[in-house]
């Protein structure tokens, strides 16, 4: 199971019916409210990139089970490229304020090189390929996160902000990339040394990152805790991380031949995997809400001043935010015979 992120947006609804409704703001919270507006663009462009590498991680499994000698994903190839394709044009559409034209462009000519190859590749040359796709993607996402100032709110926010753009998108790649190869190696009956040894690092840092995970709930407000904790339990995530934990250590990291059957190793990492999403689904509602301290204070009362709609609704593109090195105008992607879904 695999989630769509919600692109829709979560905004504080009493600041949108300010913003149409009054007039004579103070400078400082026009300016805040603007800045505001600006970072919700950039978390909107974060969560298409993130469910394009989402929709990524579904191409490289299935790929790889189909190299591996599993062909029951190949009826759902289609669709995933179909959906890697709209997602890209999706991006391609809002990224202009934080991402050059060069920078999007890499990503999609890499997706390119491994559409058209990927048939021809070895089971561990395609798995290598995508995850460095995914990996280029992630630095994006991490990049639209600074340039669109995401972690420059207030202390709380920065640091729930920080780890979900870091460590828990992180964590969901990692068991994207343990279920891929625990899969792959069930289906082949077979763990050669240098998969079983790329498993123990995958082990090992779905451990790190949990704990991770747990220190960030201890740092950040007790309701914004509660409310991911209460997701968490929801999921059943911490029971789903130590059946597919203990999976991965007794059969796919120390035995060179491995007992558990294809589907159960898929099953057991896709439970980890989609808890993960519905998680990050609840930390990117919570950063989205949450303003920074300046317009929170006017929210509630404790500064005066009105919110001019013009001005709070008008763009922020300045020097500071447009990315360097753009030089045209851009269309939606081509749809060339090589890249658009057939």
């Amino acid at each position: 199971m695999t989630i769509k992120i919600d692109l829709e947006s979560h905004s504080n609804v009493p600041l949108m019916a300010w913003s149409m409704n009054n007039n004579n703001a103070a400078p400082h919270i026009r300016k805040a409210y603007r800045e505001h507006l600006f970072r919700r663009q950039g978390l909107a462009l974060c969560k298409q990139l993130i469910q394009l590498a989402i929709e990524l991680q579904k191409h490289r499994g299935c790929t790889l089970a189909i190299l591996s000698g599993d062909h029951f994903f190949e009826t759902q190839l289609y669709g995933i490229q179909r959906d890697i394709t709209d997602q890209l044009n999706t991006v391609e559409e809002h990224r202009r304020e934080f991402l050059s034209l060069d920078e999007s462009m890499h990503i999609i000519q890499e997706w390119i090189c491994i559409r058209r190859q990927w048939s021809n590749d070895s089971p561990e040359q395609n798995f290598l390929l995508h995850s460095n796709l995914i990996a280029e993607l992630l630095k994006l996402i991490r990049q639209v996160v600074k340039r669109a100032q995401l972690l420059s709110t207030n202390p709380e926010g920065s640091a729930l902000a920080s780890f979900c753009f870091a460590a828990w998108l992180n964590m969901i790649e990692t068991a994207a990339q343990a279920r891929g190869l625990a899969t792959h190696c069930a289906v082949q009956g077979h763990s050669p040394a240098e998969l079983r040894s790329r498993l123990q690092f995958l082990h090992r840092q779905l451990l790190d990152l949990d704990q991770q995970f747990s220190d960030t709930l201890e740092s950040i407000a007790p309701a914004q805790a509660r409310n991911i904790r209460n997701k968490a339990e929801r999921m059943e995530y911490q029971a789903h991380l130590k059946r597919f934990l203990a999976m991965l250590e007794l059969d796919f990291c120390k035995k060179p031949r491995p007992e558990t059957d294809a589907d159960a190793a898929y099953t057991a990492g896709s439970h980890v995997v989609s808890a993960c999403q519905q998680i990050l689904v609840s930390i990117l509602k919570i950063i989205e809400t949450k303003p920074a301290p300046d317009l929170e204070d006017w929210i509630n009362g404790k500064v005066g001043g009105r919110l001019d709609e013009k001005q709070g609704t008008s763009s922020l593109a300045s020097p500071e935010h447009t990315p360097a090195n753009e030089q045209t105008s851009d269309s939606k992607l081509e749809k060339d015979s090589c890249f658009a879904a057939k």
